[in-house]
């Protein structure tokens, strides 16, 4: 979507998810209880290595869909070429870019996830997140790239069945796909992580971003209806339910309740588009900033974070590492920020004007 006509709430989603993902990474609460003695702040992190992802992939669902709703109100066919031609300028080049970066880290850091010839193709072609051994070697977060880039290939399906008959169809089909994996699965434990994030298991939370966008396009009152409530407690008390049970093939259902668990905080700030379109406070502007730079700052914190920490030892006398470390934390988005400048926008600006001359 074009400036003009971009949701500052999803970029709030969106900053919120990365700033979580980097704030586990980098174990903030970890040490914040270690300075402040509040041991309860340990506990922080745990938003970070639970919530954030499923929180980037309903918003993945959501803008994915809602970008193609001009289509679906001419009832016109996906165009392909153009779609998936859109997907890979968004995601590939910063994640080429990552990927290199990470690389040379390891390298330079002489750091234990050194990759082979076939780790590197692997991840080059974004098969990491279907294979046991290179799930998450050169970079811990690159495998929900993969997984993400499945949910772009299988998109159209859910967007054919959507456009010929009723959106409760679509979904029906996602749910009737995602329950066949989770069944096969099933019958294998423990689960590894490909098979327990395998983009089929969890598809239909993934569309259910594609539902709450078509209802806030077409018919916004139908999602606070009483029904969608029930549903929402049900998936609340479904999620704690299955926190007591540490069964590995559990988790594949688990993992669509978290998903599931965010609706309703989108949808919530979504209703409040206009107050925010009117907010013009230096805060907001900071965490609009993140949000815009949300996938550099996710794709490119974990070696930043490594490199950080290497160069810190490295150079800085005890005394001062402590201080190192702090600067080092509030520079990388600064540096991220950089990355969504130079190495994502142009590409975006491209995907822009070619659709602009179509």
């Amino acid at each position: 979507m074009n400036k003009s006509n971009s949701l500052i709430s999803i970029d709030i989603m969106r900053a919120l998810a990365a700033l979580g993902v980097f704030y586990y990474h980098q174990h903030i609460g970890k040490i914040l209880a270690a300075y402040t003695h509040l041991n309860w702040l340990i506990n922080t992190d745990n938003f970070g290595a639970t919530y954030a992802v499923p929180l980037f992939f309903l918003v993945s669902g959501y803008c994915i869909h809602l970008s193609n709703i001009k289509y679906l109100k001419i009832k016109q066919e996906l165009p392909l070429k153009e779609y998936f031609k859109r997907r890979l300028l968004r995601i590939y080049p910063a994640y080429l870019a990552a990927l290199v970066f990470s690389i040379a880290v390891n390298y330079i850091t002489s750091n234990s996830k050194l990759p082979d010839a076939t780790d590197v193709w692997v991840h080059v072609l974004l098969l990491q997140g279907f294979t046991v051994t290179y799930f998450n070697t050169i970079n811990v977060v690159l495998w929900t790239i993969s997984v993400e880039m499945a949910f772009y290939i299988l998109y159209p399906a859910f967007y054919y069945i959507r456009l010929h008959y009723k959106i409760s169809r679509a979904m029906i089909f996602a749910l009737l796909v995602s329950t066949c994996s989770i069944g096969y699965f099933w019958t294998k434990s423990p689960l590894n992580y490909p098979q327990m994030f395998c983009a089929f298991n969890i598809w239909f939370a993934w569309c259910c971003g594609a539902l709450l966008a078509e209802r806030n396009a077409f018919s916004t009152k139908i999602l606070k209806s009483p029904v969608y409530l029930l549903l929402y407690g049900a998936i609340a008390v479904g999620m704690l339910i299955l926190n007591n049970f540490p069964d590995t093939r559990l988790a594949t259902i688990k993992y669509q309740l978290v998903i599931l668990l965010w609706a309703i905080p989108l949808t919530w700030l979504i209703d409040r588009e206009h107050w925010f379109k009117r907010n013009n406070s230096f805060a907001l502007k900071i965490i609009l900033s993140i949000g815009l730079s949300s996938y550099s700052l996710y794709l490119f914190h974990d070696p930043l974070i490594l490199l950080k920490n290497y160069l810190v030892h490295l150079i800085l006398p005890v005394s001062f590492q402590p201080a190192g470390m702090l600067l080092g934390i509030l520079i990388i988005p600064v540096i991220t920020w950089l990355s969504y400048i130079y190495i994502e926008k142009p590409f975006l600006t491209k995907k822009t004007t070619k659709l602009a001359e179509n």
